[in-house]
């Protein structure tokens, strides 16, 4: 309950002293003892006891505080070792107890070497401010760091306090804006390249390239169609070299159905819907995308290997590289079409004026 005590003993030897402090008393008084004396005890207990119960007060509302908060609050001692860890660190997949009386070294291997570098500096006097990222379990989360030395009733510097905020959804949307602006800036350049007087198959190497670095794929080949057919596959020699693939592979079966359905193709489990012949490679994944222009099937985009799954953003940023490709390709046969009229016509015309000779 939380009433204060005082002891009235006759006793005043060490021992009956230190069995009193168990039971941590407010005061105790030694018999004899004048009516003046009791009172004065009397008034230091009940005073004592009205600041230990504001202490209290205080603590729970602190504890209460940080409790609500999202951020994770830390003290170190001058040796930078943990004193205090917030709850939220279990949010991290750590514990408080395991931190305390360990260093951010101890706590965090090699990534805790960031914490020791601005520890030092705090310890002179210096705030911080700082990014760092730490990964466990498969889960990675960004922070920041911000430090301040704790200071005794002397101003002398005692050690740290330190917060840590969860700046992870920011960081994702900057690394998705990032990645973004890049596959951006990719395509405006393979699109000035592909605008250029090439070849069919330095069309299809430009868009492999791309695709690759844009998906992290290891493998792609690149078909043109023209009539519903499969004229040219473009299959770099690495590609031919590590899947023992013929020079023209066979594609019936997907490519039917992407003829058929002018869909794309995701599958991060390709072993369960294809076969492969013996020797080849392991395809751990897979995206193929038709290339379309204006319903008109006219190449088709094979991806496999990513580092990681596919996923819908693969489909987007290689259906953006099939509109580019499907646009050069179709400019390309058109030419190609049209110098094969202008040689008949040149033909015709060279008879016909042969004959007027």
């Amino acid at each position: 309950f939380k009433i204060p005590i005082i002891y009235i003993t006759a006793y005043s030897d060490k021992k009956t002293l230190e069995r009193a402090k168990v039971t941590e008393p407010f005061g105790y008084i030694i018999k004899p003892f004048e009516d003046k004396e009791l009172h004065s005890v009397i008034e230091i207990t009940l005073y004592k006891d009205k600041i230990e119960k504001k202490l209290r007060e205080s603590e729970e509302r602190y504890r209460a505080i940080i409790k609500s908060l999202n951020d994770v609050l830390f003290t170190l001692d001058a040796d930078e070792k943990y004193t205090m860890v917030s709850g939220q660190i279990q949010d991290y997949g750590l514990a408080e107890e395991e931190m305390i009386g360990k260093t951010p070294r101890e706590v965090f291997g090699s990534a805790g070497e960031i914490h020791h570098e601005q520890n030092q500096k705090v310890l002179k006097g210096e705030s911080r401010t700082y990014h760092w990222e730490w990964e466990k379990d498969g889960k990675r989360s960004y922070f920041m760091v911000s430090l301040s030395p704790l200071r005794d009733s002397r101003g002398e510097i005692i050690g740290i306090t330190g917060i840590l905020k969860d700046i992870t959804a920011l960081k994702k949307y900057e690394l998705a804006l990032e990645k973004e602006n890049k596959i951006d800036k990719a395509l405006a350049n393979l699109a000035k390249k592909l605008l250029e007087p090439i070849s069919l198959e330095k069309i299809s190497d430009n868009v492999i390239e791309y695709a690759r670095k844009l998906t992290d794929s290891q493998f792609c080949i690149i078909g043109a169609v023209d009539s519903g057919e499969l004229k040219e596959c473009i299959i770099p020699q690495e590609t031919l070299k590590k899947c023992q693939l013929e020079e023209e592979p066979k594609m019936d079966g997907l490519y039917d159905w992407i003829m058929e359905n002018r869909k794309p193709i995701l599958s991060n489990n390709p072993q369960e819907h294809i076969s492969l012949p013996e020797g080849h490679v392991e395809i751990k994944n897979l995206l193929i995308v038709p290339a379309l222009l204006q319903e008109e099937f006219v190449g088709i985009i094979v991806l496999a290997n990513k580092d990681g799954n596919y996923d819908k953003k693969d489909i987007e940023i290689v259906e953006r590289l099939a509109d580019l490709y499907s646009i050069a390709i179709k400019r390309k046969q058109d030419e190609e079409k049209n110098s094969i009229i202008i040689q008949k016509f040149l033909k015709i015309v060279s008879e016909v004026l042969e004959e007027l000779k």
